[in-house]
């Protein structure tokens, strides 16, 4: 399959003529690839629209894995190309993707405004798994003093019982 060079231009042209493209069930970058008519794979389809959010050229809102609203970024300025493509076609066709150029987008929605609710979940469910953690280590740690207490009971009857 040969690689789609004017999926920018149809996504910047579809946003600005069309407004932005929202979903009440989140799908809006599966409707936007459907609407530009994208025929390349969804994980490159979404590599596309990263870049196009870290370059400034969109702007998404997303609430966990879903994207509810693509919209045109509001520093439409001309820009130079990105310097590295996100995926490469391959001599036999194949798909390579660039890990380094996925990393980075995953690395800026961490880190981005809009991943604040996801830090304080994943905050809130590691203090949930430490409670949890101390909680069964205090059970433990008094389960084992009540095998050492009938320890003790039972080597006292058995040293008793052999007295008599």
């Amino acid at each position: 399959m040969a690689r789609d060079r004017t999926a920018r231009n149809r996504i910047r042209r579809f946003l600005a003529t069309q407004g932005p493209l929202s979903d009440s069930q989140g799908l809006a970058t599966k409707r936007l690839k459907e609407a530009v008519g994208y025929e390349g794979s969804p994980v490159a389809f979404i590599q596309l629209i990263a870049a196009m959010e870290r370059d400034g050229e969109l702007v998404r809102d997303i609430r966990g894995k879903r994207t509810y609203r693509i919209a045109v970024g509001e520093d439409q300025v001309v820009r130079q190309p990105a310097a590295e493509p996100a995926v490469l076609e391959t001599p036999a066709g194949s798909l390579e993707v660039d890990y380094d150029v996925l990393a980075r987008s995953l690395l800026q929605e961490l880190t981005g405004t809009r991943s604040a609710g996801v830090l304080d979940e994943m905050r809130a469910e590691n203090q949930r798994i430490a409670h949890e953690r101390d909680e069964y280590a205090h059970r433990l740690q008094l389960a084992r003093a009540k095998l050492d207490e009938l320890r003790g009971s039972i080597q006292e009857h058995g040293s008793t019982s052999v007295e008599h």
